[in-house]
């Protein structure tokens, strides 16, 4: 019995390390500034809806990854060696299985909070699907607005959570429309480490 349970929780424990890998460089691009910015446009959020919070960016973040990596995982053995797939923790085949798993449960979990967290988490998989599955990321126009727009609606997301409302008033909706326009003039620079990496190896 001790052994199943030993080996039991080895898995465990590698699943969430697998799971982690997938965000872990995300953290200082996406997550942290959306949720500082969500934080900041809220009145007043509570620590539970704060946890709440971050929990629902985190998973969508972690669809959005389990289903880009993929595409990019000849370019990561190289710049990001240690990520899930390049280092043989996961194969395409599971990750596109995980993939469709993560879509269903975020979206269920976005229906718990209100319709439109629901509606909210339902565009950012569209975005999802334009940047993937139709190769729109690899037009760098197209590649920047679905960036854009998917900081946009995780932020969106996030507000709503941490504000305990159904929708936006008019001041976050100013202060997510200026984020956007920053958003837009700047995302390209994520890509410069990769490509500074790649010339160092």
């Amino acid at each position: 019995m001790s052994s199943i349970t030993a080996t039991t929780l080895r898995s465990a424990l590698r699943h969430c390390g697998t799971a982690w890998l997938f965000t872990e460089s995300d953290f200082k691009t996406l997550i942290f500034p959306v949720i500082v910015f969500a934080t900041v446009v809220s009145p007043r959020p509570e620590p539970l809806a704060l946890t709440c919070t971050v929990c629902w960016l985190w998973f969508h973040l972690f669809q959005f990854n389990v289903s880009n990596q993929p595409y990019s995982a000849d370019e990561d053995i190289v710049n990001k060696p240690w990520r899930p797939l390049p280092s043989g923790r996961i194969s395409v085949e599971d990750s596109r299985f995980l993939r469709w798993a993560l879509l269903v449960f975020c979206l269920g979990l976005s229906s718990i909070f209100s319709l439109n967290l629901f509606m909210t988490s339902g565009v950012f998989t569209v975005l999802m699907i334009l940047h993937d599955n139709l190769r729109h990321g690899h037009h760098p126009i197209f590649r920047n607005s679905c960036n854009v727009a998917a900081y946009v609606t995780a932020g969106v997301g996030c507000s709503l959570i941490l504000s305990g409302e159904t929708s936006l008033d008019g001041t976050s909706i100013k202060a997510f429309s200026c984020s956007a326009l920053v958003i837009l003039l700047t995302v390209h620079a994520q890509d410069v480490s990769d490509v500074n990496d790649g010339e160092i190896r």
